[in-house]
């Protein structure tokens, strides 16, 4: 895997994860304005054949001034708030793909690409925990389809110590699922015979710890692993069966 695409995608651990901006605090107030940056190290792995997991340092940022947010790889818009939910609109990165030169199984496949994903989230949160909702359709005709997710985190704070579990699942559309893990036709060769791959459902779970050493500096770390569903791991490119994302840094909060 190209060291480019390892870098961008951490961001989107962020965003999956929960150290971003929460959905009871995003936005709500137009006179409130924040960033945070800092230092990061991830860790990724992707499922195709012959992609070794790897890690590198990052650069992290978070911010939002009023209803605008930036919260790893996705930005949004508060439309409406209520006192236990929200709703935003949003646009986010897809970091999936690959280029067919990120591993000696994957020549001869054409390269499949990143993209911007936009769409809504819906968010119900309380003492009990968030449950967010999340609707995405491609917006620049990659892979002309969609994904929704649900999700459920909760965090249990002791003194300065954060940590966050979550749990959850995403749909992955016919179209989005053949894109990036099918075989074309003209992909085929010995050992690598057509493939369509369907519509299936992934499952998630994952913990985040943070530790607040003062009012500006704190520690995170995060963990995340997805099981993916039958229609991606049967496919002749795919080698495993789940991804794995692992993000540690400091952040500093001007």
């Amino acid at each position: 895997m190209r060291r480019e695409r390892v870098v961008v995608a951490a961001v989107l651990v962020l965003s999956l994860c929960g150290f971003a901006f929460g959905a009871e605090d995003a936005g709500q107030d137009a006179n409130v304005t924040s960033l945070t940056l800092g230092p990061g190290v991830v860790m990724t792995s992707k499922p195709y054949k012959g992609m070794d997991a790897k890690a590198y340092p990052i650069p992290l940022i978070m911010y939002k001034s009023g209803r605008f947010f930036i919260s790893g790889a996705t930005a949004g818009y508060r439309l409406l708030a209520g006192e236990s939910w929200t709703f935003d609109a949003v646009g986010k990165w897809r970091f999936d793909g690959y280029d067919e030169d990120d591993s000696d199984d994957l020549e001869g496949m054409g390269d499949r690409h990143m993209t911007v994903d936009i769409g809504g989230a819906f968010s119900v949160f309380g003492d009990w925990g968030t449950l967010k909702v999340t609707a995405l359709k491609d917006a620049l005709s990659e892979y002309d389809g969609e994904e929704m997710s649900v999700s459920y985190s909760r965090t249990f704070q002791e003194d300065k110590l954060g940590i966050t579990p979550f749990v959850g699942f995403s749909w992955l559309s016919n179209d989005l699922a053949d894109y990036y893990y099918g075989v074309r036709s003209d992909e085929t060769k010995v050992g690598r015979p057509a493939y369509s791959a369907g519509s299936g459902v992934n499952w998630f779970a994952g913990l985040g710890t943070d530790y607040k050493l003062d009012e500006k500096w704190s520690l995170f770390a995060q963990f995340s692993y997805e099981w993916l569903n039958n229609e991606i791991t049967d496919s002749p490119i795919v080698d495993d069966d789940y991804e794995i994302s692992i993000l540690a840094g400091a952040m500093y909060k001007f």
